[in-house]
C-alpha cells in the first residue's frame, strides 16, 4: 500500500512540474508563430501578391492554348507566383506556412521535456532510497550514475549529429542532471573522494553542459542544467551539514553560469543563477549557520560577487556587447546580496566597522564607472548605474554608521557633490539622483530629527547635536544653489526655476533651523531656573520676533546686492510673518515690557527695509541679473 501511495504521489509530483513546463514551451512556440505569422502579413500588405501583377505566358504567334495547354500554362503562372524572388527584388515569396500542429507539439517537445523533469526526479529519489536501504554500495550507486549520464549524453550527441535536434537536447539535458546526482551524492554523502577533487569533478560537470549549450545553441538544454544544478542539493539533503561541499558545489555552478552567460547572452539565465545560488545559501543559514562557519560563508560570498563582478567587466565593459537591461540590474543585485550577505555575517563581531565597509562598496563602483568611462565611454547607462550604486553605498554608510542626527547632513553632503558633478558632465541622471538625496535629507532634518531631538540643561547655542549637522544640511543646500550660477548661461529655462525655488527652500530651512534652536536655548534656561520658567518664555518669544526681523533684513540685503528678487520676495514674507506673530501672539501672551520690545525691534527693523526700498531702483530690474556672471 505504501509503493502505491508513493507512487500516486510521485505522479502528481509530476504533472505539478511537467504542467507548467508544457505550459511554458507551448507559450513560446505560439508567441514565435504569432510574429512570424504578423511579419509575414506585413510584407504581404506592403507588396502587392506575385499573382495579380503576373502576366500571361506567351503563346506563338496564331495558336491559343486549349484544354491541356491552358492548364498548363497556368501552372506556369502559378510557379512563376511562387518563385522565390531574386536577389534584389522587392517581391517576396509568397509560400504559406503549415498550420501549427498542436500533436505533433506536445508529442515532439512537452512529452520530451516531461520525460527529463521526471527523470531527475526519479534519479534524486532512486539515490536518496538506495542510500537508506543499503542496496549497493556507495560505489556501485555512483557508477550506475556516472554511466547513466554518460550514456544519456553519449544519445544525445549521436541524434545532434543526426540533426534531430529537439531529441538530442532532451537527452543531453538528462544526461547532465544525472551527473549533477552522481557526482554531488559521490563528495556530498558518500565522501568517495577529497574535496578538492569532487570540486574540480564537478567543476567539469558543469563547463561539459556549458559547452554542450553553446555547441548545440540550446538555450533550453542551458536552463535545464540550470535547474538541474539548483535543485541537486535541495533533493539530496541529508540530516549532516556538508556545508563545505555545499559551497565548493555552487561556487562551480555560479562559474558554470557565468561562462555560459559570457558565450551566449540567453535572457533571464545569468540572473536566474545568481537568485537561485544565494536562495540556497540563505535557505542553508536560516537553519545551519553558525559563527564557527563564518570564514567559509563569507568566501563563498565573496566568490559569488567576484564571479558576477567578472562577467560585467568581461562582457560588458571590455567587450563590445551592449549591457542590456537584465545586466545591468544583475549588477545592482549583485552588489546588494553581496552587501547584504557580509553585512549579516559581520555585524555580530565588527558592528563599528560595517560604515567603512559601505563606503568601500562605493570606492569598488567608483572605481567600476572609471574603467568604464575609460573603456565603454559609449554605454553610458552602464556607467551611471555603476555611479548609481556607489552613490547608494554612501547613502547607506551614515545610517549604518552615524549617529542618527548626522544621517541628513551625510545624504545632503552627498547630494551637493553629485549635484556639482551633474552639472559638469551635464548628467540629467545625476542631477536627478542629487535632487532626490537632498529632498530626502531634509525630509529627515524636518520630521524625525527634529520632532526626536533632546534637550537638557546644559544646551549651547548652534554647538549642539541638533543645530550643528541640521546647520550642514542647510548649508549644503545653498551651496548647491550657489554652484549652479557658475552654470547659469547653459541650463535650461525649467531647471533655472528649479534652482530658484530650491534657493527659497534653502533660505526658509536655514530661517527654521535658526528658529527652533533659539528656542531649545530658552527651553533649557526654564529647565535650568524653573522658578522663572514664565519669564524665560517670555524672553524666548521676544528673542524670536527679533531673530525672524533679523534674518529677513539680512535676506533682503543679500537681495538687494546680489540683484535677485526671489530673494528680497521671501524677506517681504518673512517679514509679514514676523509682523503677524507680533500683532496676532507677542500682543496677547507677553508682558507688557517684552511686548513693548518686541514692537520696538521689529518697527525698526521694518524702518530700514523701508528705508532701503526708497533708497534703492528695483523697477524693471531684469531678474537673475548677477547669477549671469561667472
Amino acid at each position: 500500500m505504501e509503493i502505491i501511495l508513493g507512487f500516486l504521489a510521485l505522479i502528481v509530483l509530476a504533472i505539478a512540474v511537467l504542467g507548467p513546463i508544457v505550459a511554458i514551451v507551448m507559450l513560446i512556440v505560439l508567441w514565435r508563430r504569432v510574429g512570424r505569422l504578423c511579419q509575414r502579413i506585413e510584407q504581404l500588405e506592403g507588396h502587392p501578391s506575385a499573382l495579380s501583377t503576373a502576366k500571361p505566358a506567351q503563346t506563338p504567334s496564331g495558336m491559343e492554348p486549349v484544354g491541356g495547354q491552358a492548364a498548363a500554362a497556368e501552372e506556369i503562372v502559378e510557379a512563376e507566383a511562387v518563385e522565390p524572388a531574386r536577389p534584389g527584388s522587392a517581391v517576396p515569396p509568397t509560400v504559406g506556412r503549415p498550420a501549427l500542429n498542436w500533436e505533433l507539439l506536445i508529442g515532439r517537445k512537452a512529452l520530451g521535456w516531461g520525460a527529463v523533469v521526471l527523470l531527475l526526479f526519479g534519479s534524486a529519489f532512486f539515490l536518496r532510497y538506495a542510500y537508506e536501504n543499503q542496496w549497493i554500495g556507495p560505489v556501485g550507486r555512483v557508477a550506475i550514475g556516472v554511466l547513466a549520464g554518460a550514456g544519456l549524453l553519449l544519445g544525445g550527441w549521436k541524434y545532434h549529429r543526426q540533426n534531430w535536434r529537439v531529441f538530442s537536447q532532451m537527452l543531453s539535458s538528462a544526461g547532465v542532471v544525472v551527473l549533477y546526482l552522481a557526482v554531488f551524492s559521490a563528495f556530498g554523502f558518500y565522501q568517495l573522494v577529497p574535496q578538492h577533487v569532487a570540486g574540480a569533478f564537478m567543476l567539469a560537470v558543469i563547463v561539459e553542459s556549458a559547452l554542450l549549450a553553446v555547441l548545440y545553441r540550446a538555450p533550453a538544454l542551458a536552463w535545464m542544467s540550470l535547474v538541474g544544478g539548483l535543485a541537486t542539493p535541495l533533493l539530496m539533503s541529508s540530516e549532516t551539514d556538508q556545508y563545505q561541499s555545499l559551497f565548493v558545489y555552487l561556487a562551480a555552478l555560479s562559474a558554470g553560469a557565468v561562462v555560459l552567460a559570457h558565450w551566449r547572452n540567453w535572457l533571464g539565465l545569468g540572473t536566474v543563477a545568481l537568485l537561485g545560488v544565494q536562495g540556497i545559501f540563505w535557505l542553508w543559514h536560516n537553519g545551519n549557520y553558525h559563527p564557527e562557519k563564518l570564514a567559509w560563508a563569507l568566501g563563498f560570498q565573496a566568490a559569488v560577487y567576484g564571479l558576477f563582478i567578472a562577467h560585467s567587466l568581461a562582457a560588458h565593459v571590455f567587450s563590445s556587447r551592449r549591457a542590456t537591461y537584465e545586466d545591468l540590474f544583475r549588477l545592482l543585485v549583485n552588489a546588494f546580496l553581496w552587501f547584504t550577505a557580509a553585512f549579516v555575517l559581520l555585524r555580530a563581531d565588527g558592528r563599528e566597522w560595517m560604515g567603512l565597509l559601505a563606503v568601500g562598496m562605493a570606492a569598488v563602483y567608483v572605481l567600476l564607472g572609471r574603467v568604464m568611462l575609460w573603456r565603454r565611454p559609449d554605454d553610458d547607462r552602464q556607467l551611471l548605474t555603476s555611479l548609481a550604486a556607489a552613490v547608494g553605498f554612501i547613502a547607506l554608510a551614515f545610517p549604518i554608521q552615524a549617529d542618527a542626527q548626522w544621517v541628513a547632513f551625510g545624504w545632503a553632503a552627498e547630494a551637493l557633490a553629485l549635484w556639482w558633478f551633474g552639472l559638469r558632465t551635464r548628467s540629467g541622471v545625476l542631477k536627478g539622483m542629487a535632487a532626490g538625496l537632498m529632498a530626502l535629507a531634509v525630509a529627515r532634518l524636518t520630521t524625525f530629527d527634529t520632532w526626536n531631538r533632546s534637550v537638557d540643561q546644559f544646551h549651547i547655542p548652534v554647538l549642539n547635536e541638533y543645530a550643528l549637522p541640521a546647520l550642514g544640511v542647510a548649508a549644503c543646500f545653498l551651496a548647491a544653489v550657489s554652484v549652479s550660477r557658475r552654470f547659469w548661461p547653459r541650463l535650461g529655462a525649467a531647471l533655472r526655476i528649479f534652482i530658484g525655488i530650491g534657493a527659497v527652500s534653502g533660505v526658509l530651512l536655514l530661517w527654521f533651523v535658526l528658529s527652533i534652536d533659539a528656542s531649545d536655548y530658552f527651553r533649557a534656561r526654564a529647565m535650568d531656573d524653573p522658578g522663572e520658567a514664565v519669564r524665560w518664555r517670555w524672553l524666548s518669544q521676544m528673542m524670536l520676533s527679533a531673530l525672524w526681523a533679523g534674518y529677513a533684513m539680512a535676506v533682503l540685503a543679500v537681495g538687494f546686492a546680489k540683484r535677485v528678487p526671489p530673494l528680497r520676495w521671501t524677506a517681504l514674507v518673512l517679514f509679514a510673518l514676523t509682523i503677524f506673530k507680533v500683532i496676532f501672539f507677542d500682543m496677547s501672551e507677553l508682558a507688557e515690557f517684552y511686548r513693548i520690545l518686541a514692537f520696538f525691534i521689529v518697527a525698526i527693523v521694518l524702518g530700514i527695509a523701508g528705508w532701503i526700498y526708497q533708497r534703492t531702483q528695483v523697477d524693471h530690474e531684469p531678474a537673475e541679473a548677477s547669477t549671469n556672471r561667472e
